[in-house]
């Protein structure tokens, strides 16, 4: 007798869903740990080179570093076991993470605004996953409208690199590195599911020959070093927000466009998603601003 395939698919979706916080959790502690090497690099470490010199340096960064890889693997087990439009909300939506570990590193215990802000972060990420509910999606291969959403992503990611490269008002800068970072970091979630099917499917040497692993690893130090420039440039409200939602909704496109997970799409189920991701781009907004305050003071030298 075969089994109920929602039946069988049930263990899988909390499976994926609890990597998914885990892998979520990992991504929290690095970001903080990053953005307060960052924040705290003196001014003589200017440009990019100067910058990722500085870092190398620093052992916490470092740290951060292998933390998110950590995370990176997680994350790649969750997305392989999961719909990356349950898997990449989740992912997004771990900065909620980040507040208690800022408050360990500064020593002290989180205020009511930013557990305020984390409730209402959490509650929206709970409603939009239970209104949204995606189809499980279809095993595909190679397909042109994947290369499609990969050259409009990467036009996007251009033109906003090119206007925070023209930009000269701080906020506005990190703003715009924070869309760029955004739109990289959702192309690896797509790029990363895609890759984990080639491998499942032809094998490892398939892989090192898909166009998609080259592009995952190129999109994957891109995004490293323009949020770290995002970082760099304003504080972290500037461009954390709109960079975890940019992220969020390139990760749903592919979802929808490449892996058909469609989402609920009644009137009714559409709003409630709406309203339900506006709350959770609230309350990354409010955990930005409340991290904006520096654990340390800047050094000059």
């Amino acid at each position: 007798m075969v089994g109920d395939p929602a039946s069988t698919a049930t263990p899988l979706i909390a499976l994926a869903s609890g990597v998914a916080v885990l892998a979520a959790a990992l991504f929290a502690v690095s970001t903080s740990v990053q953005h307060h090497a960052a924040e705290t690099a003196p001014s003589s470490a200017g440009g990019v080179v100067g910058l990722v010199r500085h870092l190398l340096g620093r052992p916490t960064w470092l740290l951060g570093q292998f933390v998110g890889v950590l995370g990176l693997g997680l994350h790649a087990a969750a997305l392989h076991y999961g719909r990356i439009a349950v898997v990449q909300p989740i992912i997004i939506s771990g900065i909620i993470f980040a507040v208690p570990t800022r408050a360990a590193i500064s020593r002290r215990l989180p205020s009511q605004a930013e557990i305020r802000a984390v409730a209402l972060t959490g509650a929206g990420l709970a409603v939009f996953l239970v209104a949204s509910n995606p189809t499980a999606g279809t095993h595909i291969g190679i397909e042109m409208r994947a290369a499609v959403q990969v050259a409009v992503c990467v036009v996007i990611a251009l033109a906003a690199a090119a206007t925070a490269w023209v930009t000269r008002q701080a906020d506005r800068r990190a703003f715009y590195l924070g869309v760029t970072a955004g739109v990289l970091f959702g192309l690896v979630a797509g790029l990363l599911k895609m890759v984990l099917q080639i491998l499942a499917d032809e094998g490892a040497t398939q892989v090192l020959l898909a166009w998609q692993t080259w592009l995952l690893v190129v999109f994957g130090v891109a995004g490293g070093v323009v949020n770290q420039l995002a970082y760099r440039s304003s504080r972290l409200s500037a461009s954390m927000p709109v960079l975890n939602i940019v992220d969020g909704l390139v990760a749903l496109a592919f979802g929808y466009f490449v892996f058909h997970e469609i989402p609920r799409h009644s009137v009714l189920f559409l709003v409630i998603e709406v309203i339900a991701m506006s709350a959770v781009a609230v309350g990354l907004l409010l955990t930005a601003r409340l991290e904006d305050e520096p654990l340390s003071p800047r050094r000059e030298s």
